[in-house]
């Protein structure tokens, strides 16, 4: 089982005081079939009362996969013809995760320009700016999936799951 031992950082929501309140259990699946479980840390804001789970550098949300398996799909490493690939994930997970991209895909830009503009101060230039944040991220990184979803969640934005 792996635990975290990163700092608490404020509410996403109010920038209130992240308390610890308690942990669960998370399966995480890897490359090759292998499974183990992450402990994930729960925290409740003291100021406006809501509750958040720790995001893990490994995992997205409500996906059981490393993010280095969905980055592989989506940048067209792991098919499903691949050798290495063929005892996970199904064409059909790898389909969903393709289209939950491509459906968040303006979210996740907008959400990077803003984190970019009001967190890291780079001036009003970088909201209209016709160069990607995101595909600038995807150049820059090997893990660049994990770091731009980790930035949104954590400036208090959210991606949707499409069914």
């Amino acid at each position: 089982m792996v635990k975290s031992s990163e700092n608490v950082p404020g509410c996403p929501c109010c920038g209130g005081q992240l308390r610890y309140r308690d942990s669960r259990l998370r399966i995480r699946k890897h490359e090759g079939g292998d499974r183990d479980f992450l402990s994930i840390r729960r925290f409740r804001c003291t100021a406006c009362e809501s509750y958040h789970n720790e995001l893990p550098d490994v995992l997205l949300p409500y996906k059981h996969y490393e993010a280095e398996v969905i980055s592989g799909v989506i940048d067209g490493i792991v098919t499903p013809n691949d050798q290495d690939s063929e005892d996970y994930p199904s064409v059909s997970t790898m389909l969903y995760w393709l289209r939950w991209f491509q459906l968040n895909l303006s979210t996740m830009e907008g959400y990077l320009r803003n984190a970019g503009y009001s967190i890291l101060g780079l001036g009003k230039d970088i909201l209209f700016s016709d160069q990607s944040l995101l595909e600038a991220v995807r150049k820059k990184y090997f893990n660049w999936l994990e770091k731009a979803v980790r930035i949104i969640y954590n400036s208090g934005g959210f991606l949707p799951a499409f069914y």
